[in-house]
């Protein structure tokens, strides 16, 4: 034995040091390829729950002909202002992307294709939505991205469409308060609400997640709602994208984008309440406000794209945003403003003051 352990020879160092730097070239050009993998990876676990999540929707709504109860308001409230005003609740702050400066609440991607707006409910929506099943909501009242004295961390109120009043720590409502919907309730609408009397809507033409939730609300699913607490599901799924992102933003629950209401409708369609749609439309010999679009990926349209001509070739669709929707035409979305399954491309470009003609705008641009 001696004899055989005396005659092996081990690894030089020269043959250490070339075997290590063999492994090093291998790891620089795998690594790249890996990344992608995991990138592809977060995407797909984030599809597949959303795609049960319409699943366990759909069989849900068959089941009981209703939504889930106990769903989560995403907005904050202010208690020092009375209700019925808009300026009581805000939009949850949204993350500026600095990671050094603490977590806001939502993820800036979900807020840039949504762009979220206050709208107030009147009795006729507070009726329906409790007819739907939608009987109490939690008030999200989420205050990260500002400090005790009502400040935000960024320095900036503008970071949404419309600038948030900051709320001071003592006027500042419970966390995930439990509330019955009501009139003059103040929920979270896609691309416009009504602020006070009237609807005001974003004029941002670029980005938008879909083009047809204009006058949807939004509400969380949490493990708080009746799909989690009914046995339907187990638990509320998180978003793997959100998870790596909680140092930017501390909302992480998918989210239910309900079908537009007919009384909201019947508000967009007022010719005072809703006049602000009017110059929207881009086929007036239609009923109802069309709303124009393009749908592209990765590349934007260039300035002022004229979409008539089209000379680029992006997908042209119209969407009639003032018409009510089924109760079985609801979407979802993750925490970061995604849909399953996407409609068409990955953004839409709209026009809000297109030049109407019959059918499709005689003149327009994005």
């Amino acid at each position: 034995m001696k004899k055989m352990f005396k005659n092996e020879q081990g690894f030089t160092l020269l043959e250490i040091l070339v075997v290590l730097t063999i492994m090093g070239f291998l790891i620089a050009m795998v690594a790249p390829r890996l990344a992608g993998i995991s990138g592809g990876a977060v995407d797909t676990v984030c599809d597949t729950n959303q795609n049960r999540m319409v699943t366990y929707m759909s069989s849900y709504f068959e089941q009981t002909n209703r939504f889930p109860n106990k769903l989560t308001n995403l907005v904050a409230e202010d208690t020092a202002i009375a209700a019925g005003t808009v300026a009581k609740y805000q939009v949850p702050m949204t993350s500026d992307q600095d990671p050094d400066n603490g977590a806001e609440v939502l993820a800036a991607e979900i807020y840039e294709r949504n762009h979220f707006y206050i709208h107030v409910l009147d009795e006729d929506e507070a009726k329906e939505l409790k007819s739907m099943g939608i009987v109490k909501v939690f008030n999200l009242n989420d205050y990260s991205g500002q400090n005790d004295a009502g400040d935000a961390f960024t320095g900036d109120e503008a970071i949404n469409d419309v600038p948030n009043t900051l709320v001071i720590e003592a006027n500042r409502a419970p966390v995930m308060e439990d509330v019955t919907v009501e009139e003059n309730l103040g929920v979270t609408m896609v691309g416009c609400g009504v602020a006070d009397a009237n609807f005001v809507v974003s004029t941002k033409g670029r980005g938008w997640g879909e083009a047809d939730w204009f006058g949807r609300i939004v509400l969380g699913m949490g493990p708080e709602c009746s799909l989690v607490t009914s046995g339907v599901i187990s638990n509320a799924a998180h978003c793997p994208g959100g998870i790596q992102n909680t140092d930017n933003c501390t909302y992480n629950d998918y989210n239910l984008v309900l079908p537009r209401l007919e009384a909201t409708a019947a508000r967009m369609s007022d010719s005072t309440v809703g006049a602000v749609f009017t110059p929207m439309d881009g086929d007036t010999t239609t009923e109802g406000v069309q709303l124009s679009a393009i749908s592209y990926d990765d590349n934007a349209p260039t300035a002022a794209y004229d979409y008539v001509a089209n000379d680029d070739g992006y997908r042209y669709r119209q969407f009639t945003i003032t018409d009510a929707q089924e109760k079985w035409q609801f979407a979802t979305q993750c925490p970061e403003g995604h849909a399953y399954p996407e409609d068409d491309g990955e953004f839409w470009g709209v026009d809000f003051a297109p030049t109407a003609g019959d059918g499709k705008p005689t003149a327009g641009t994005i």
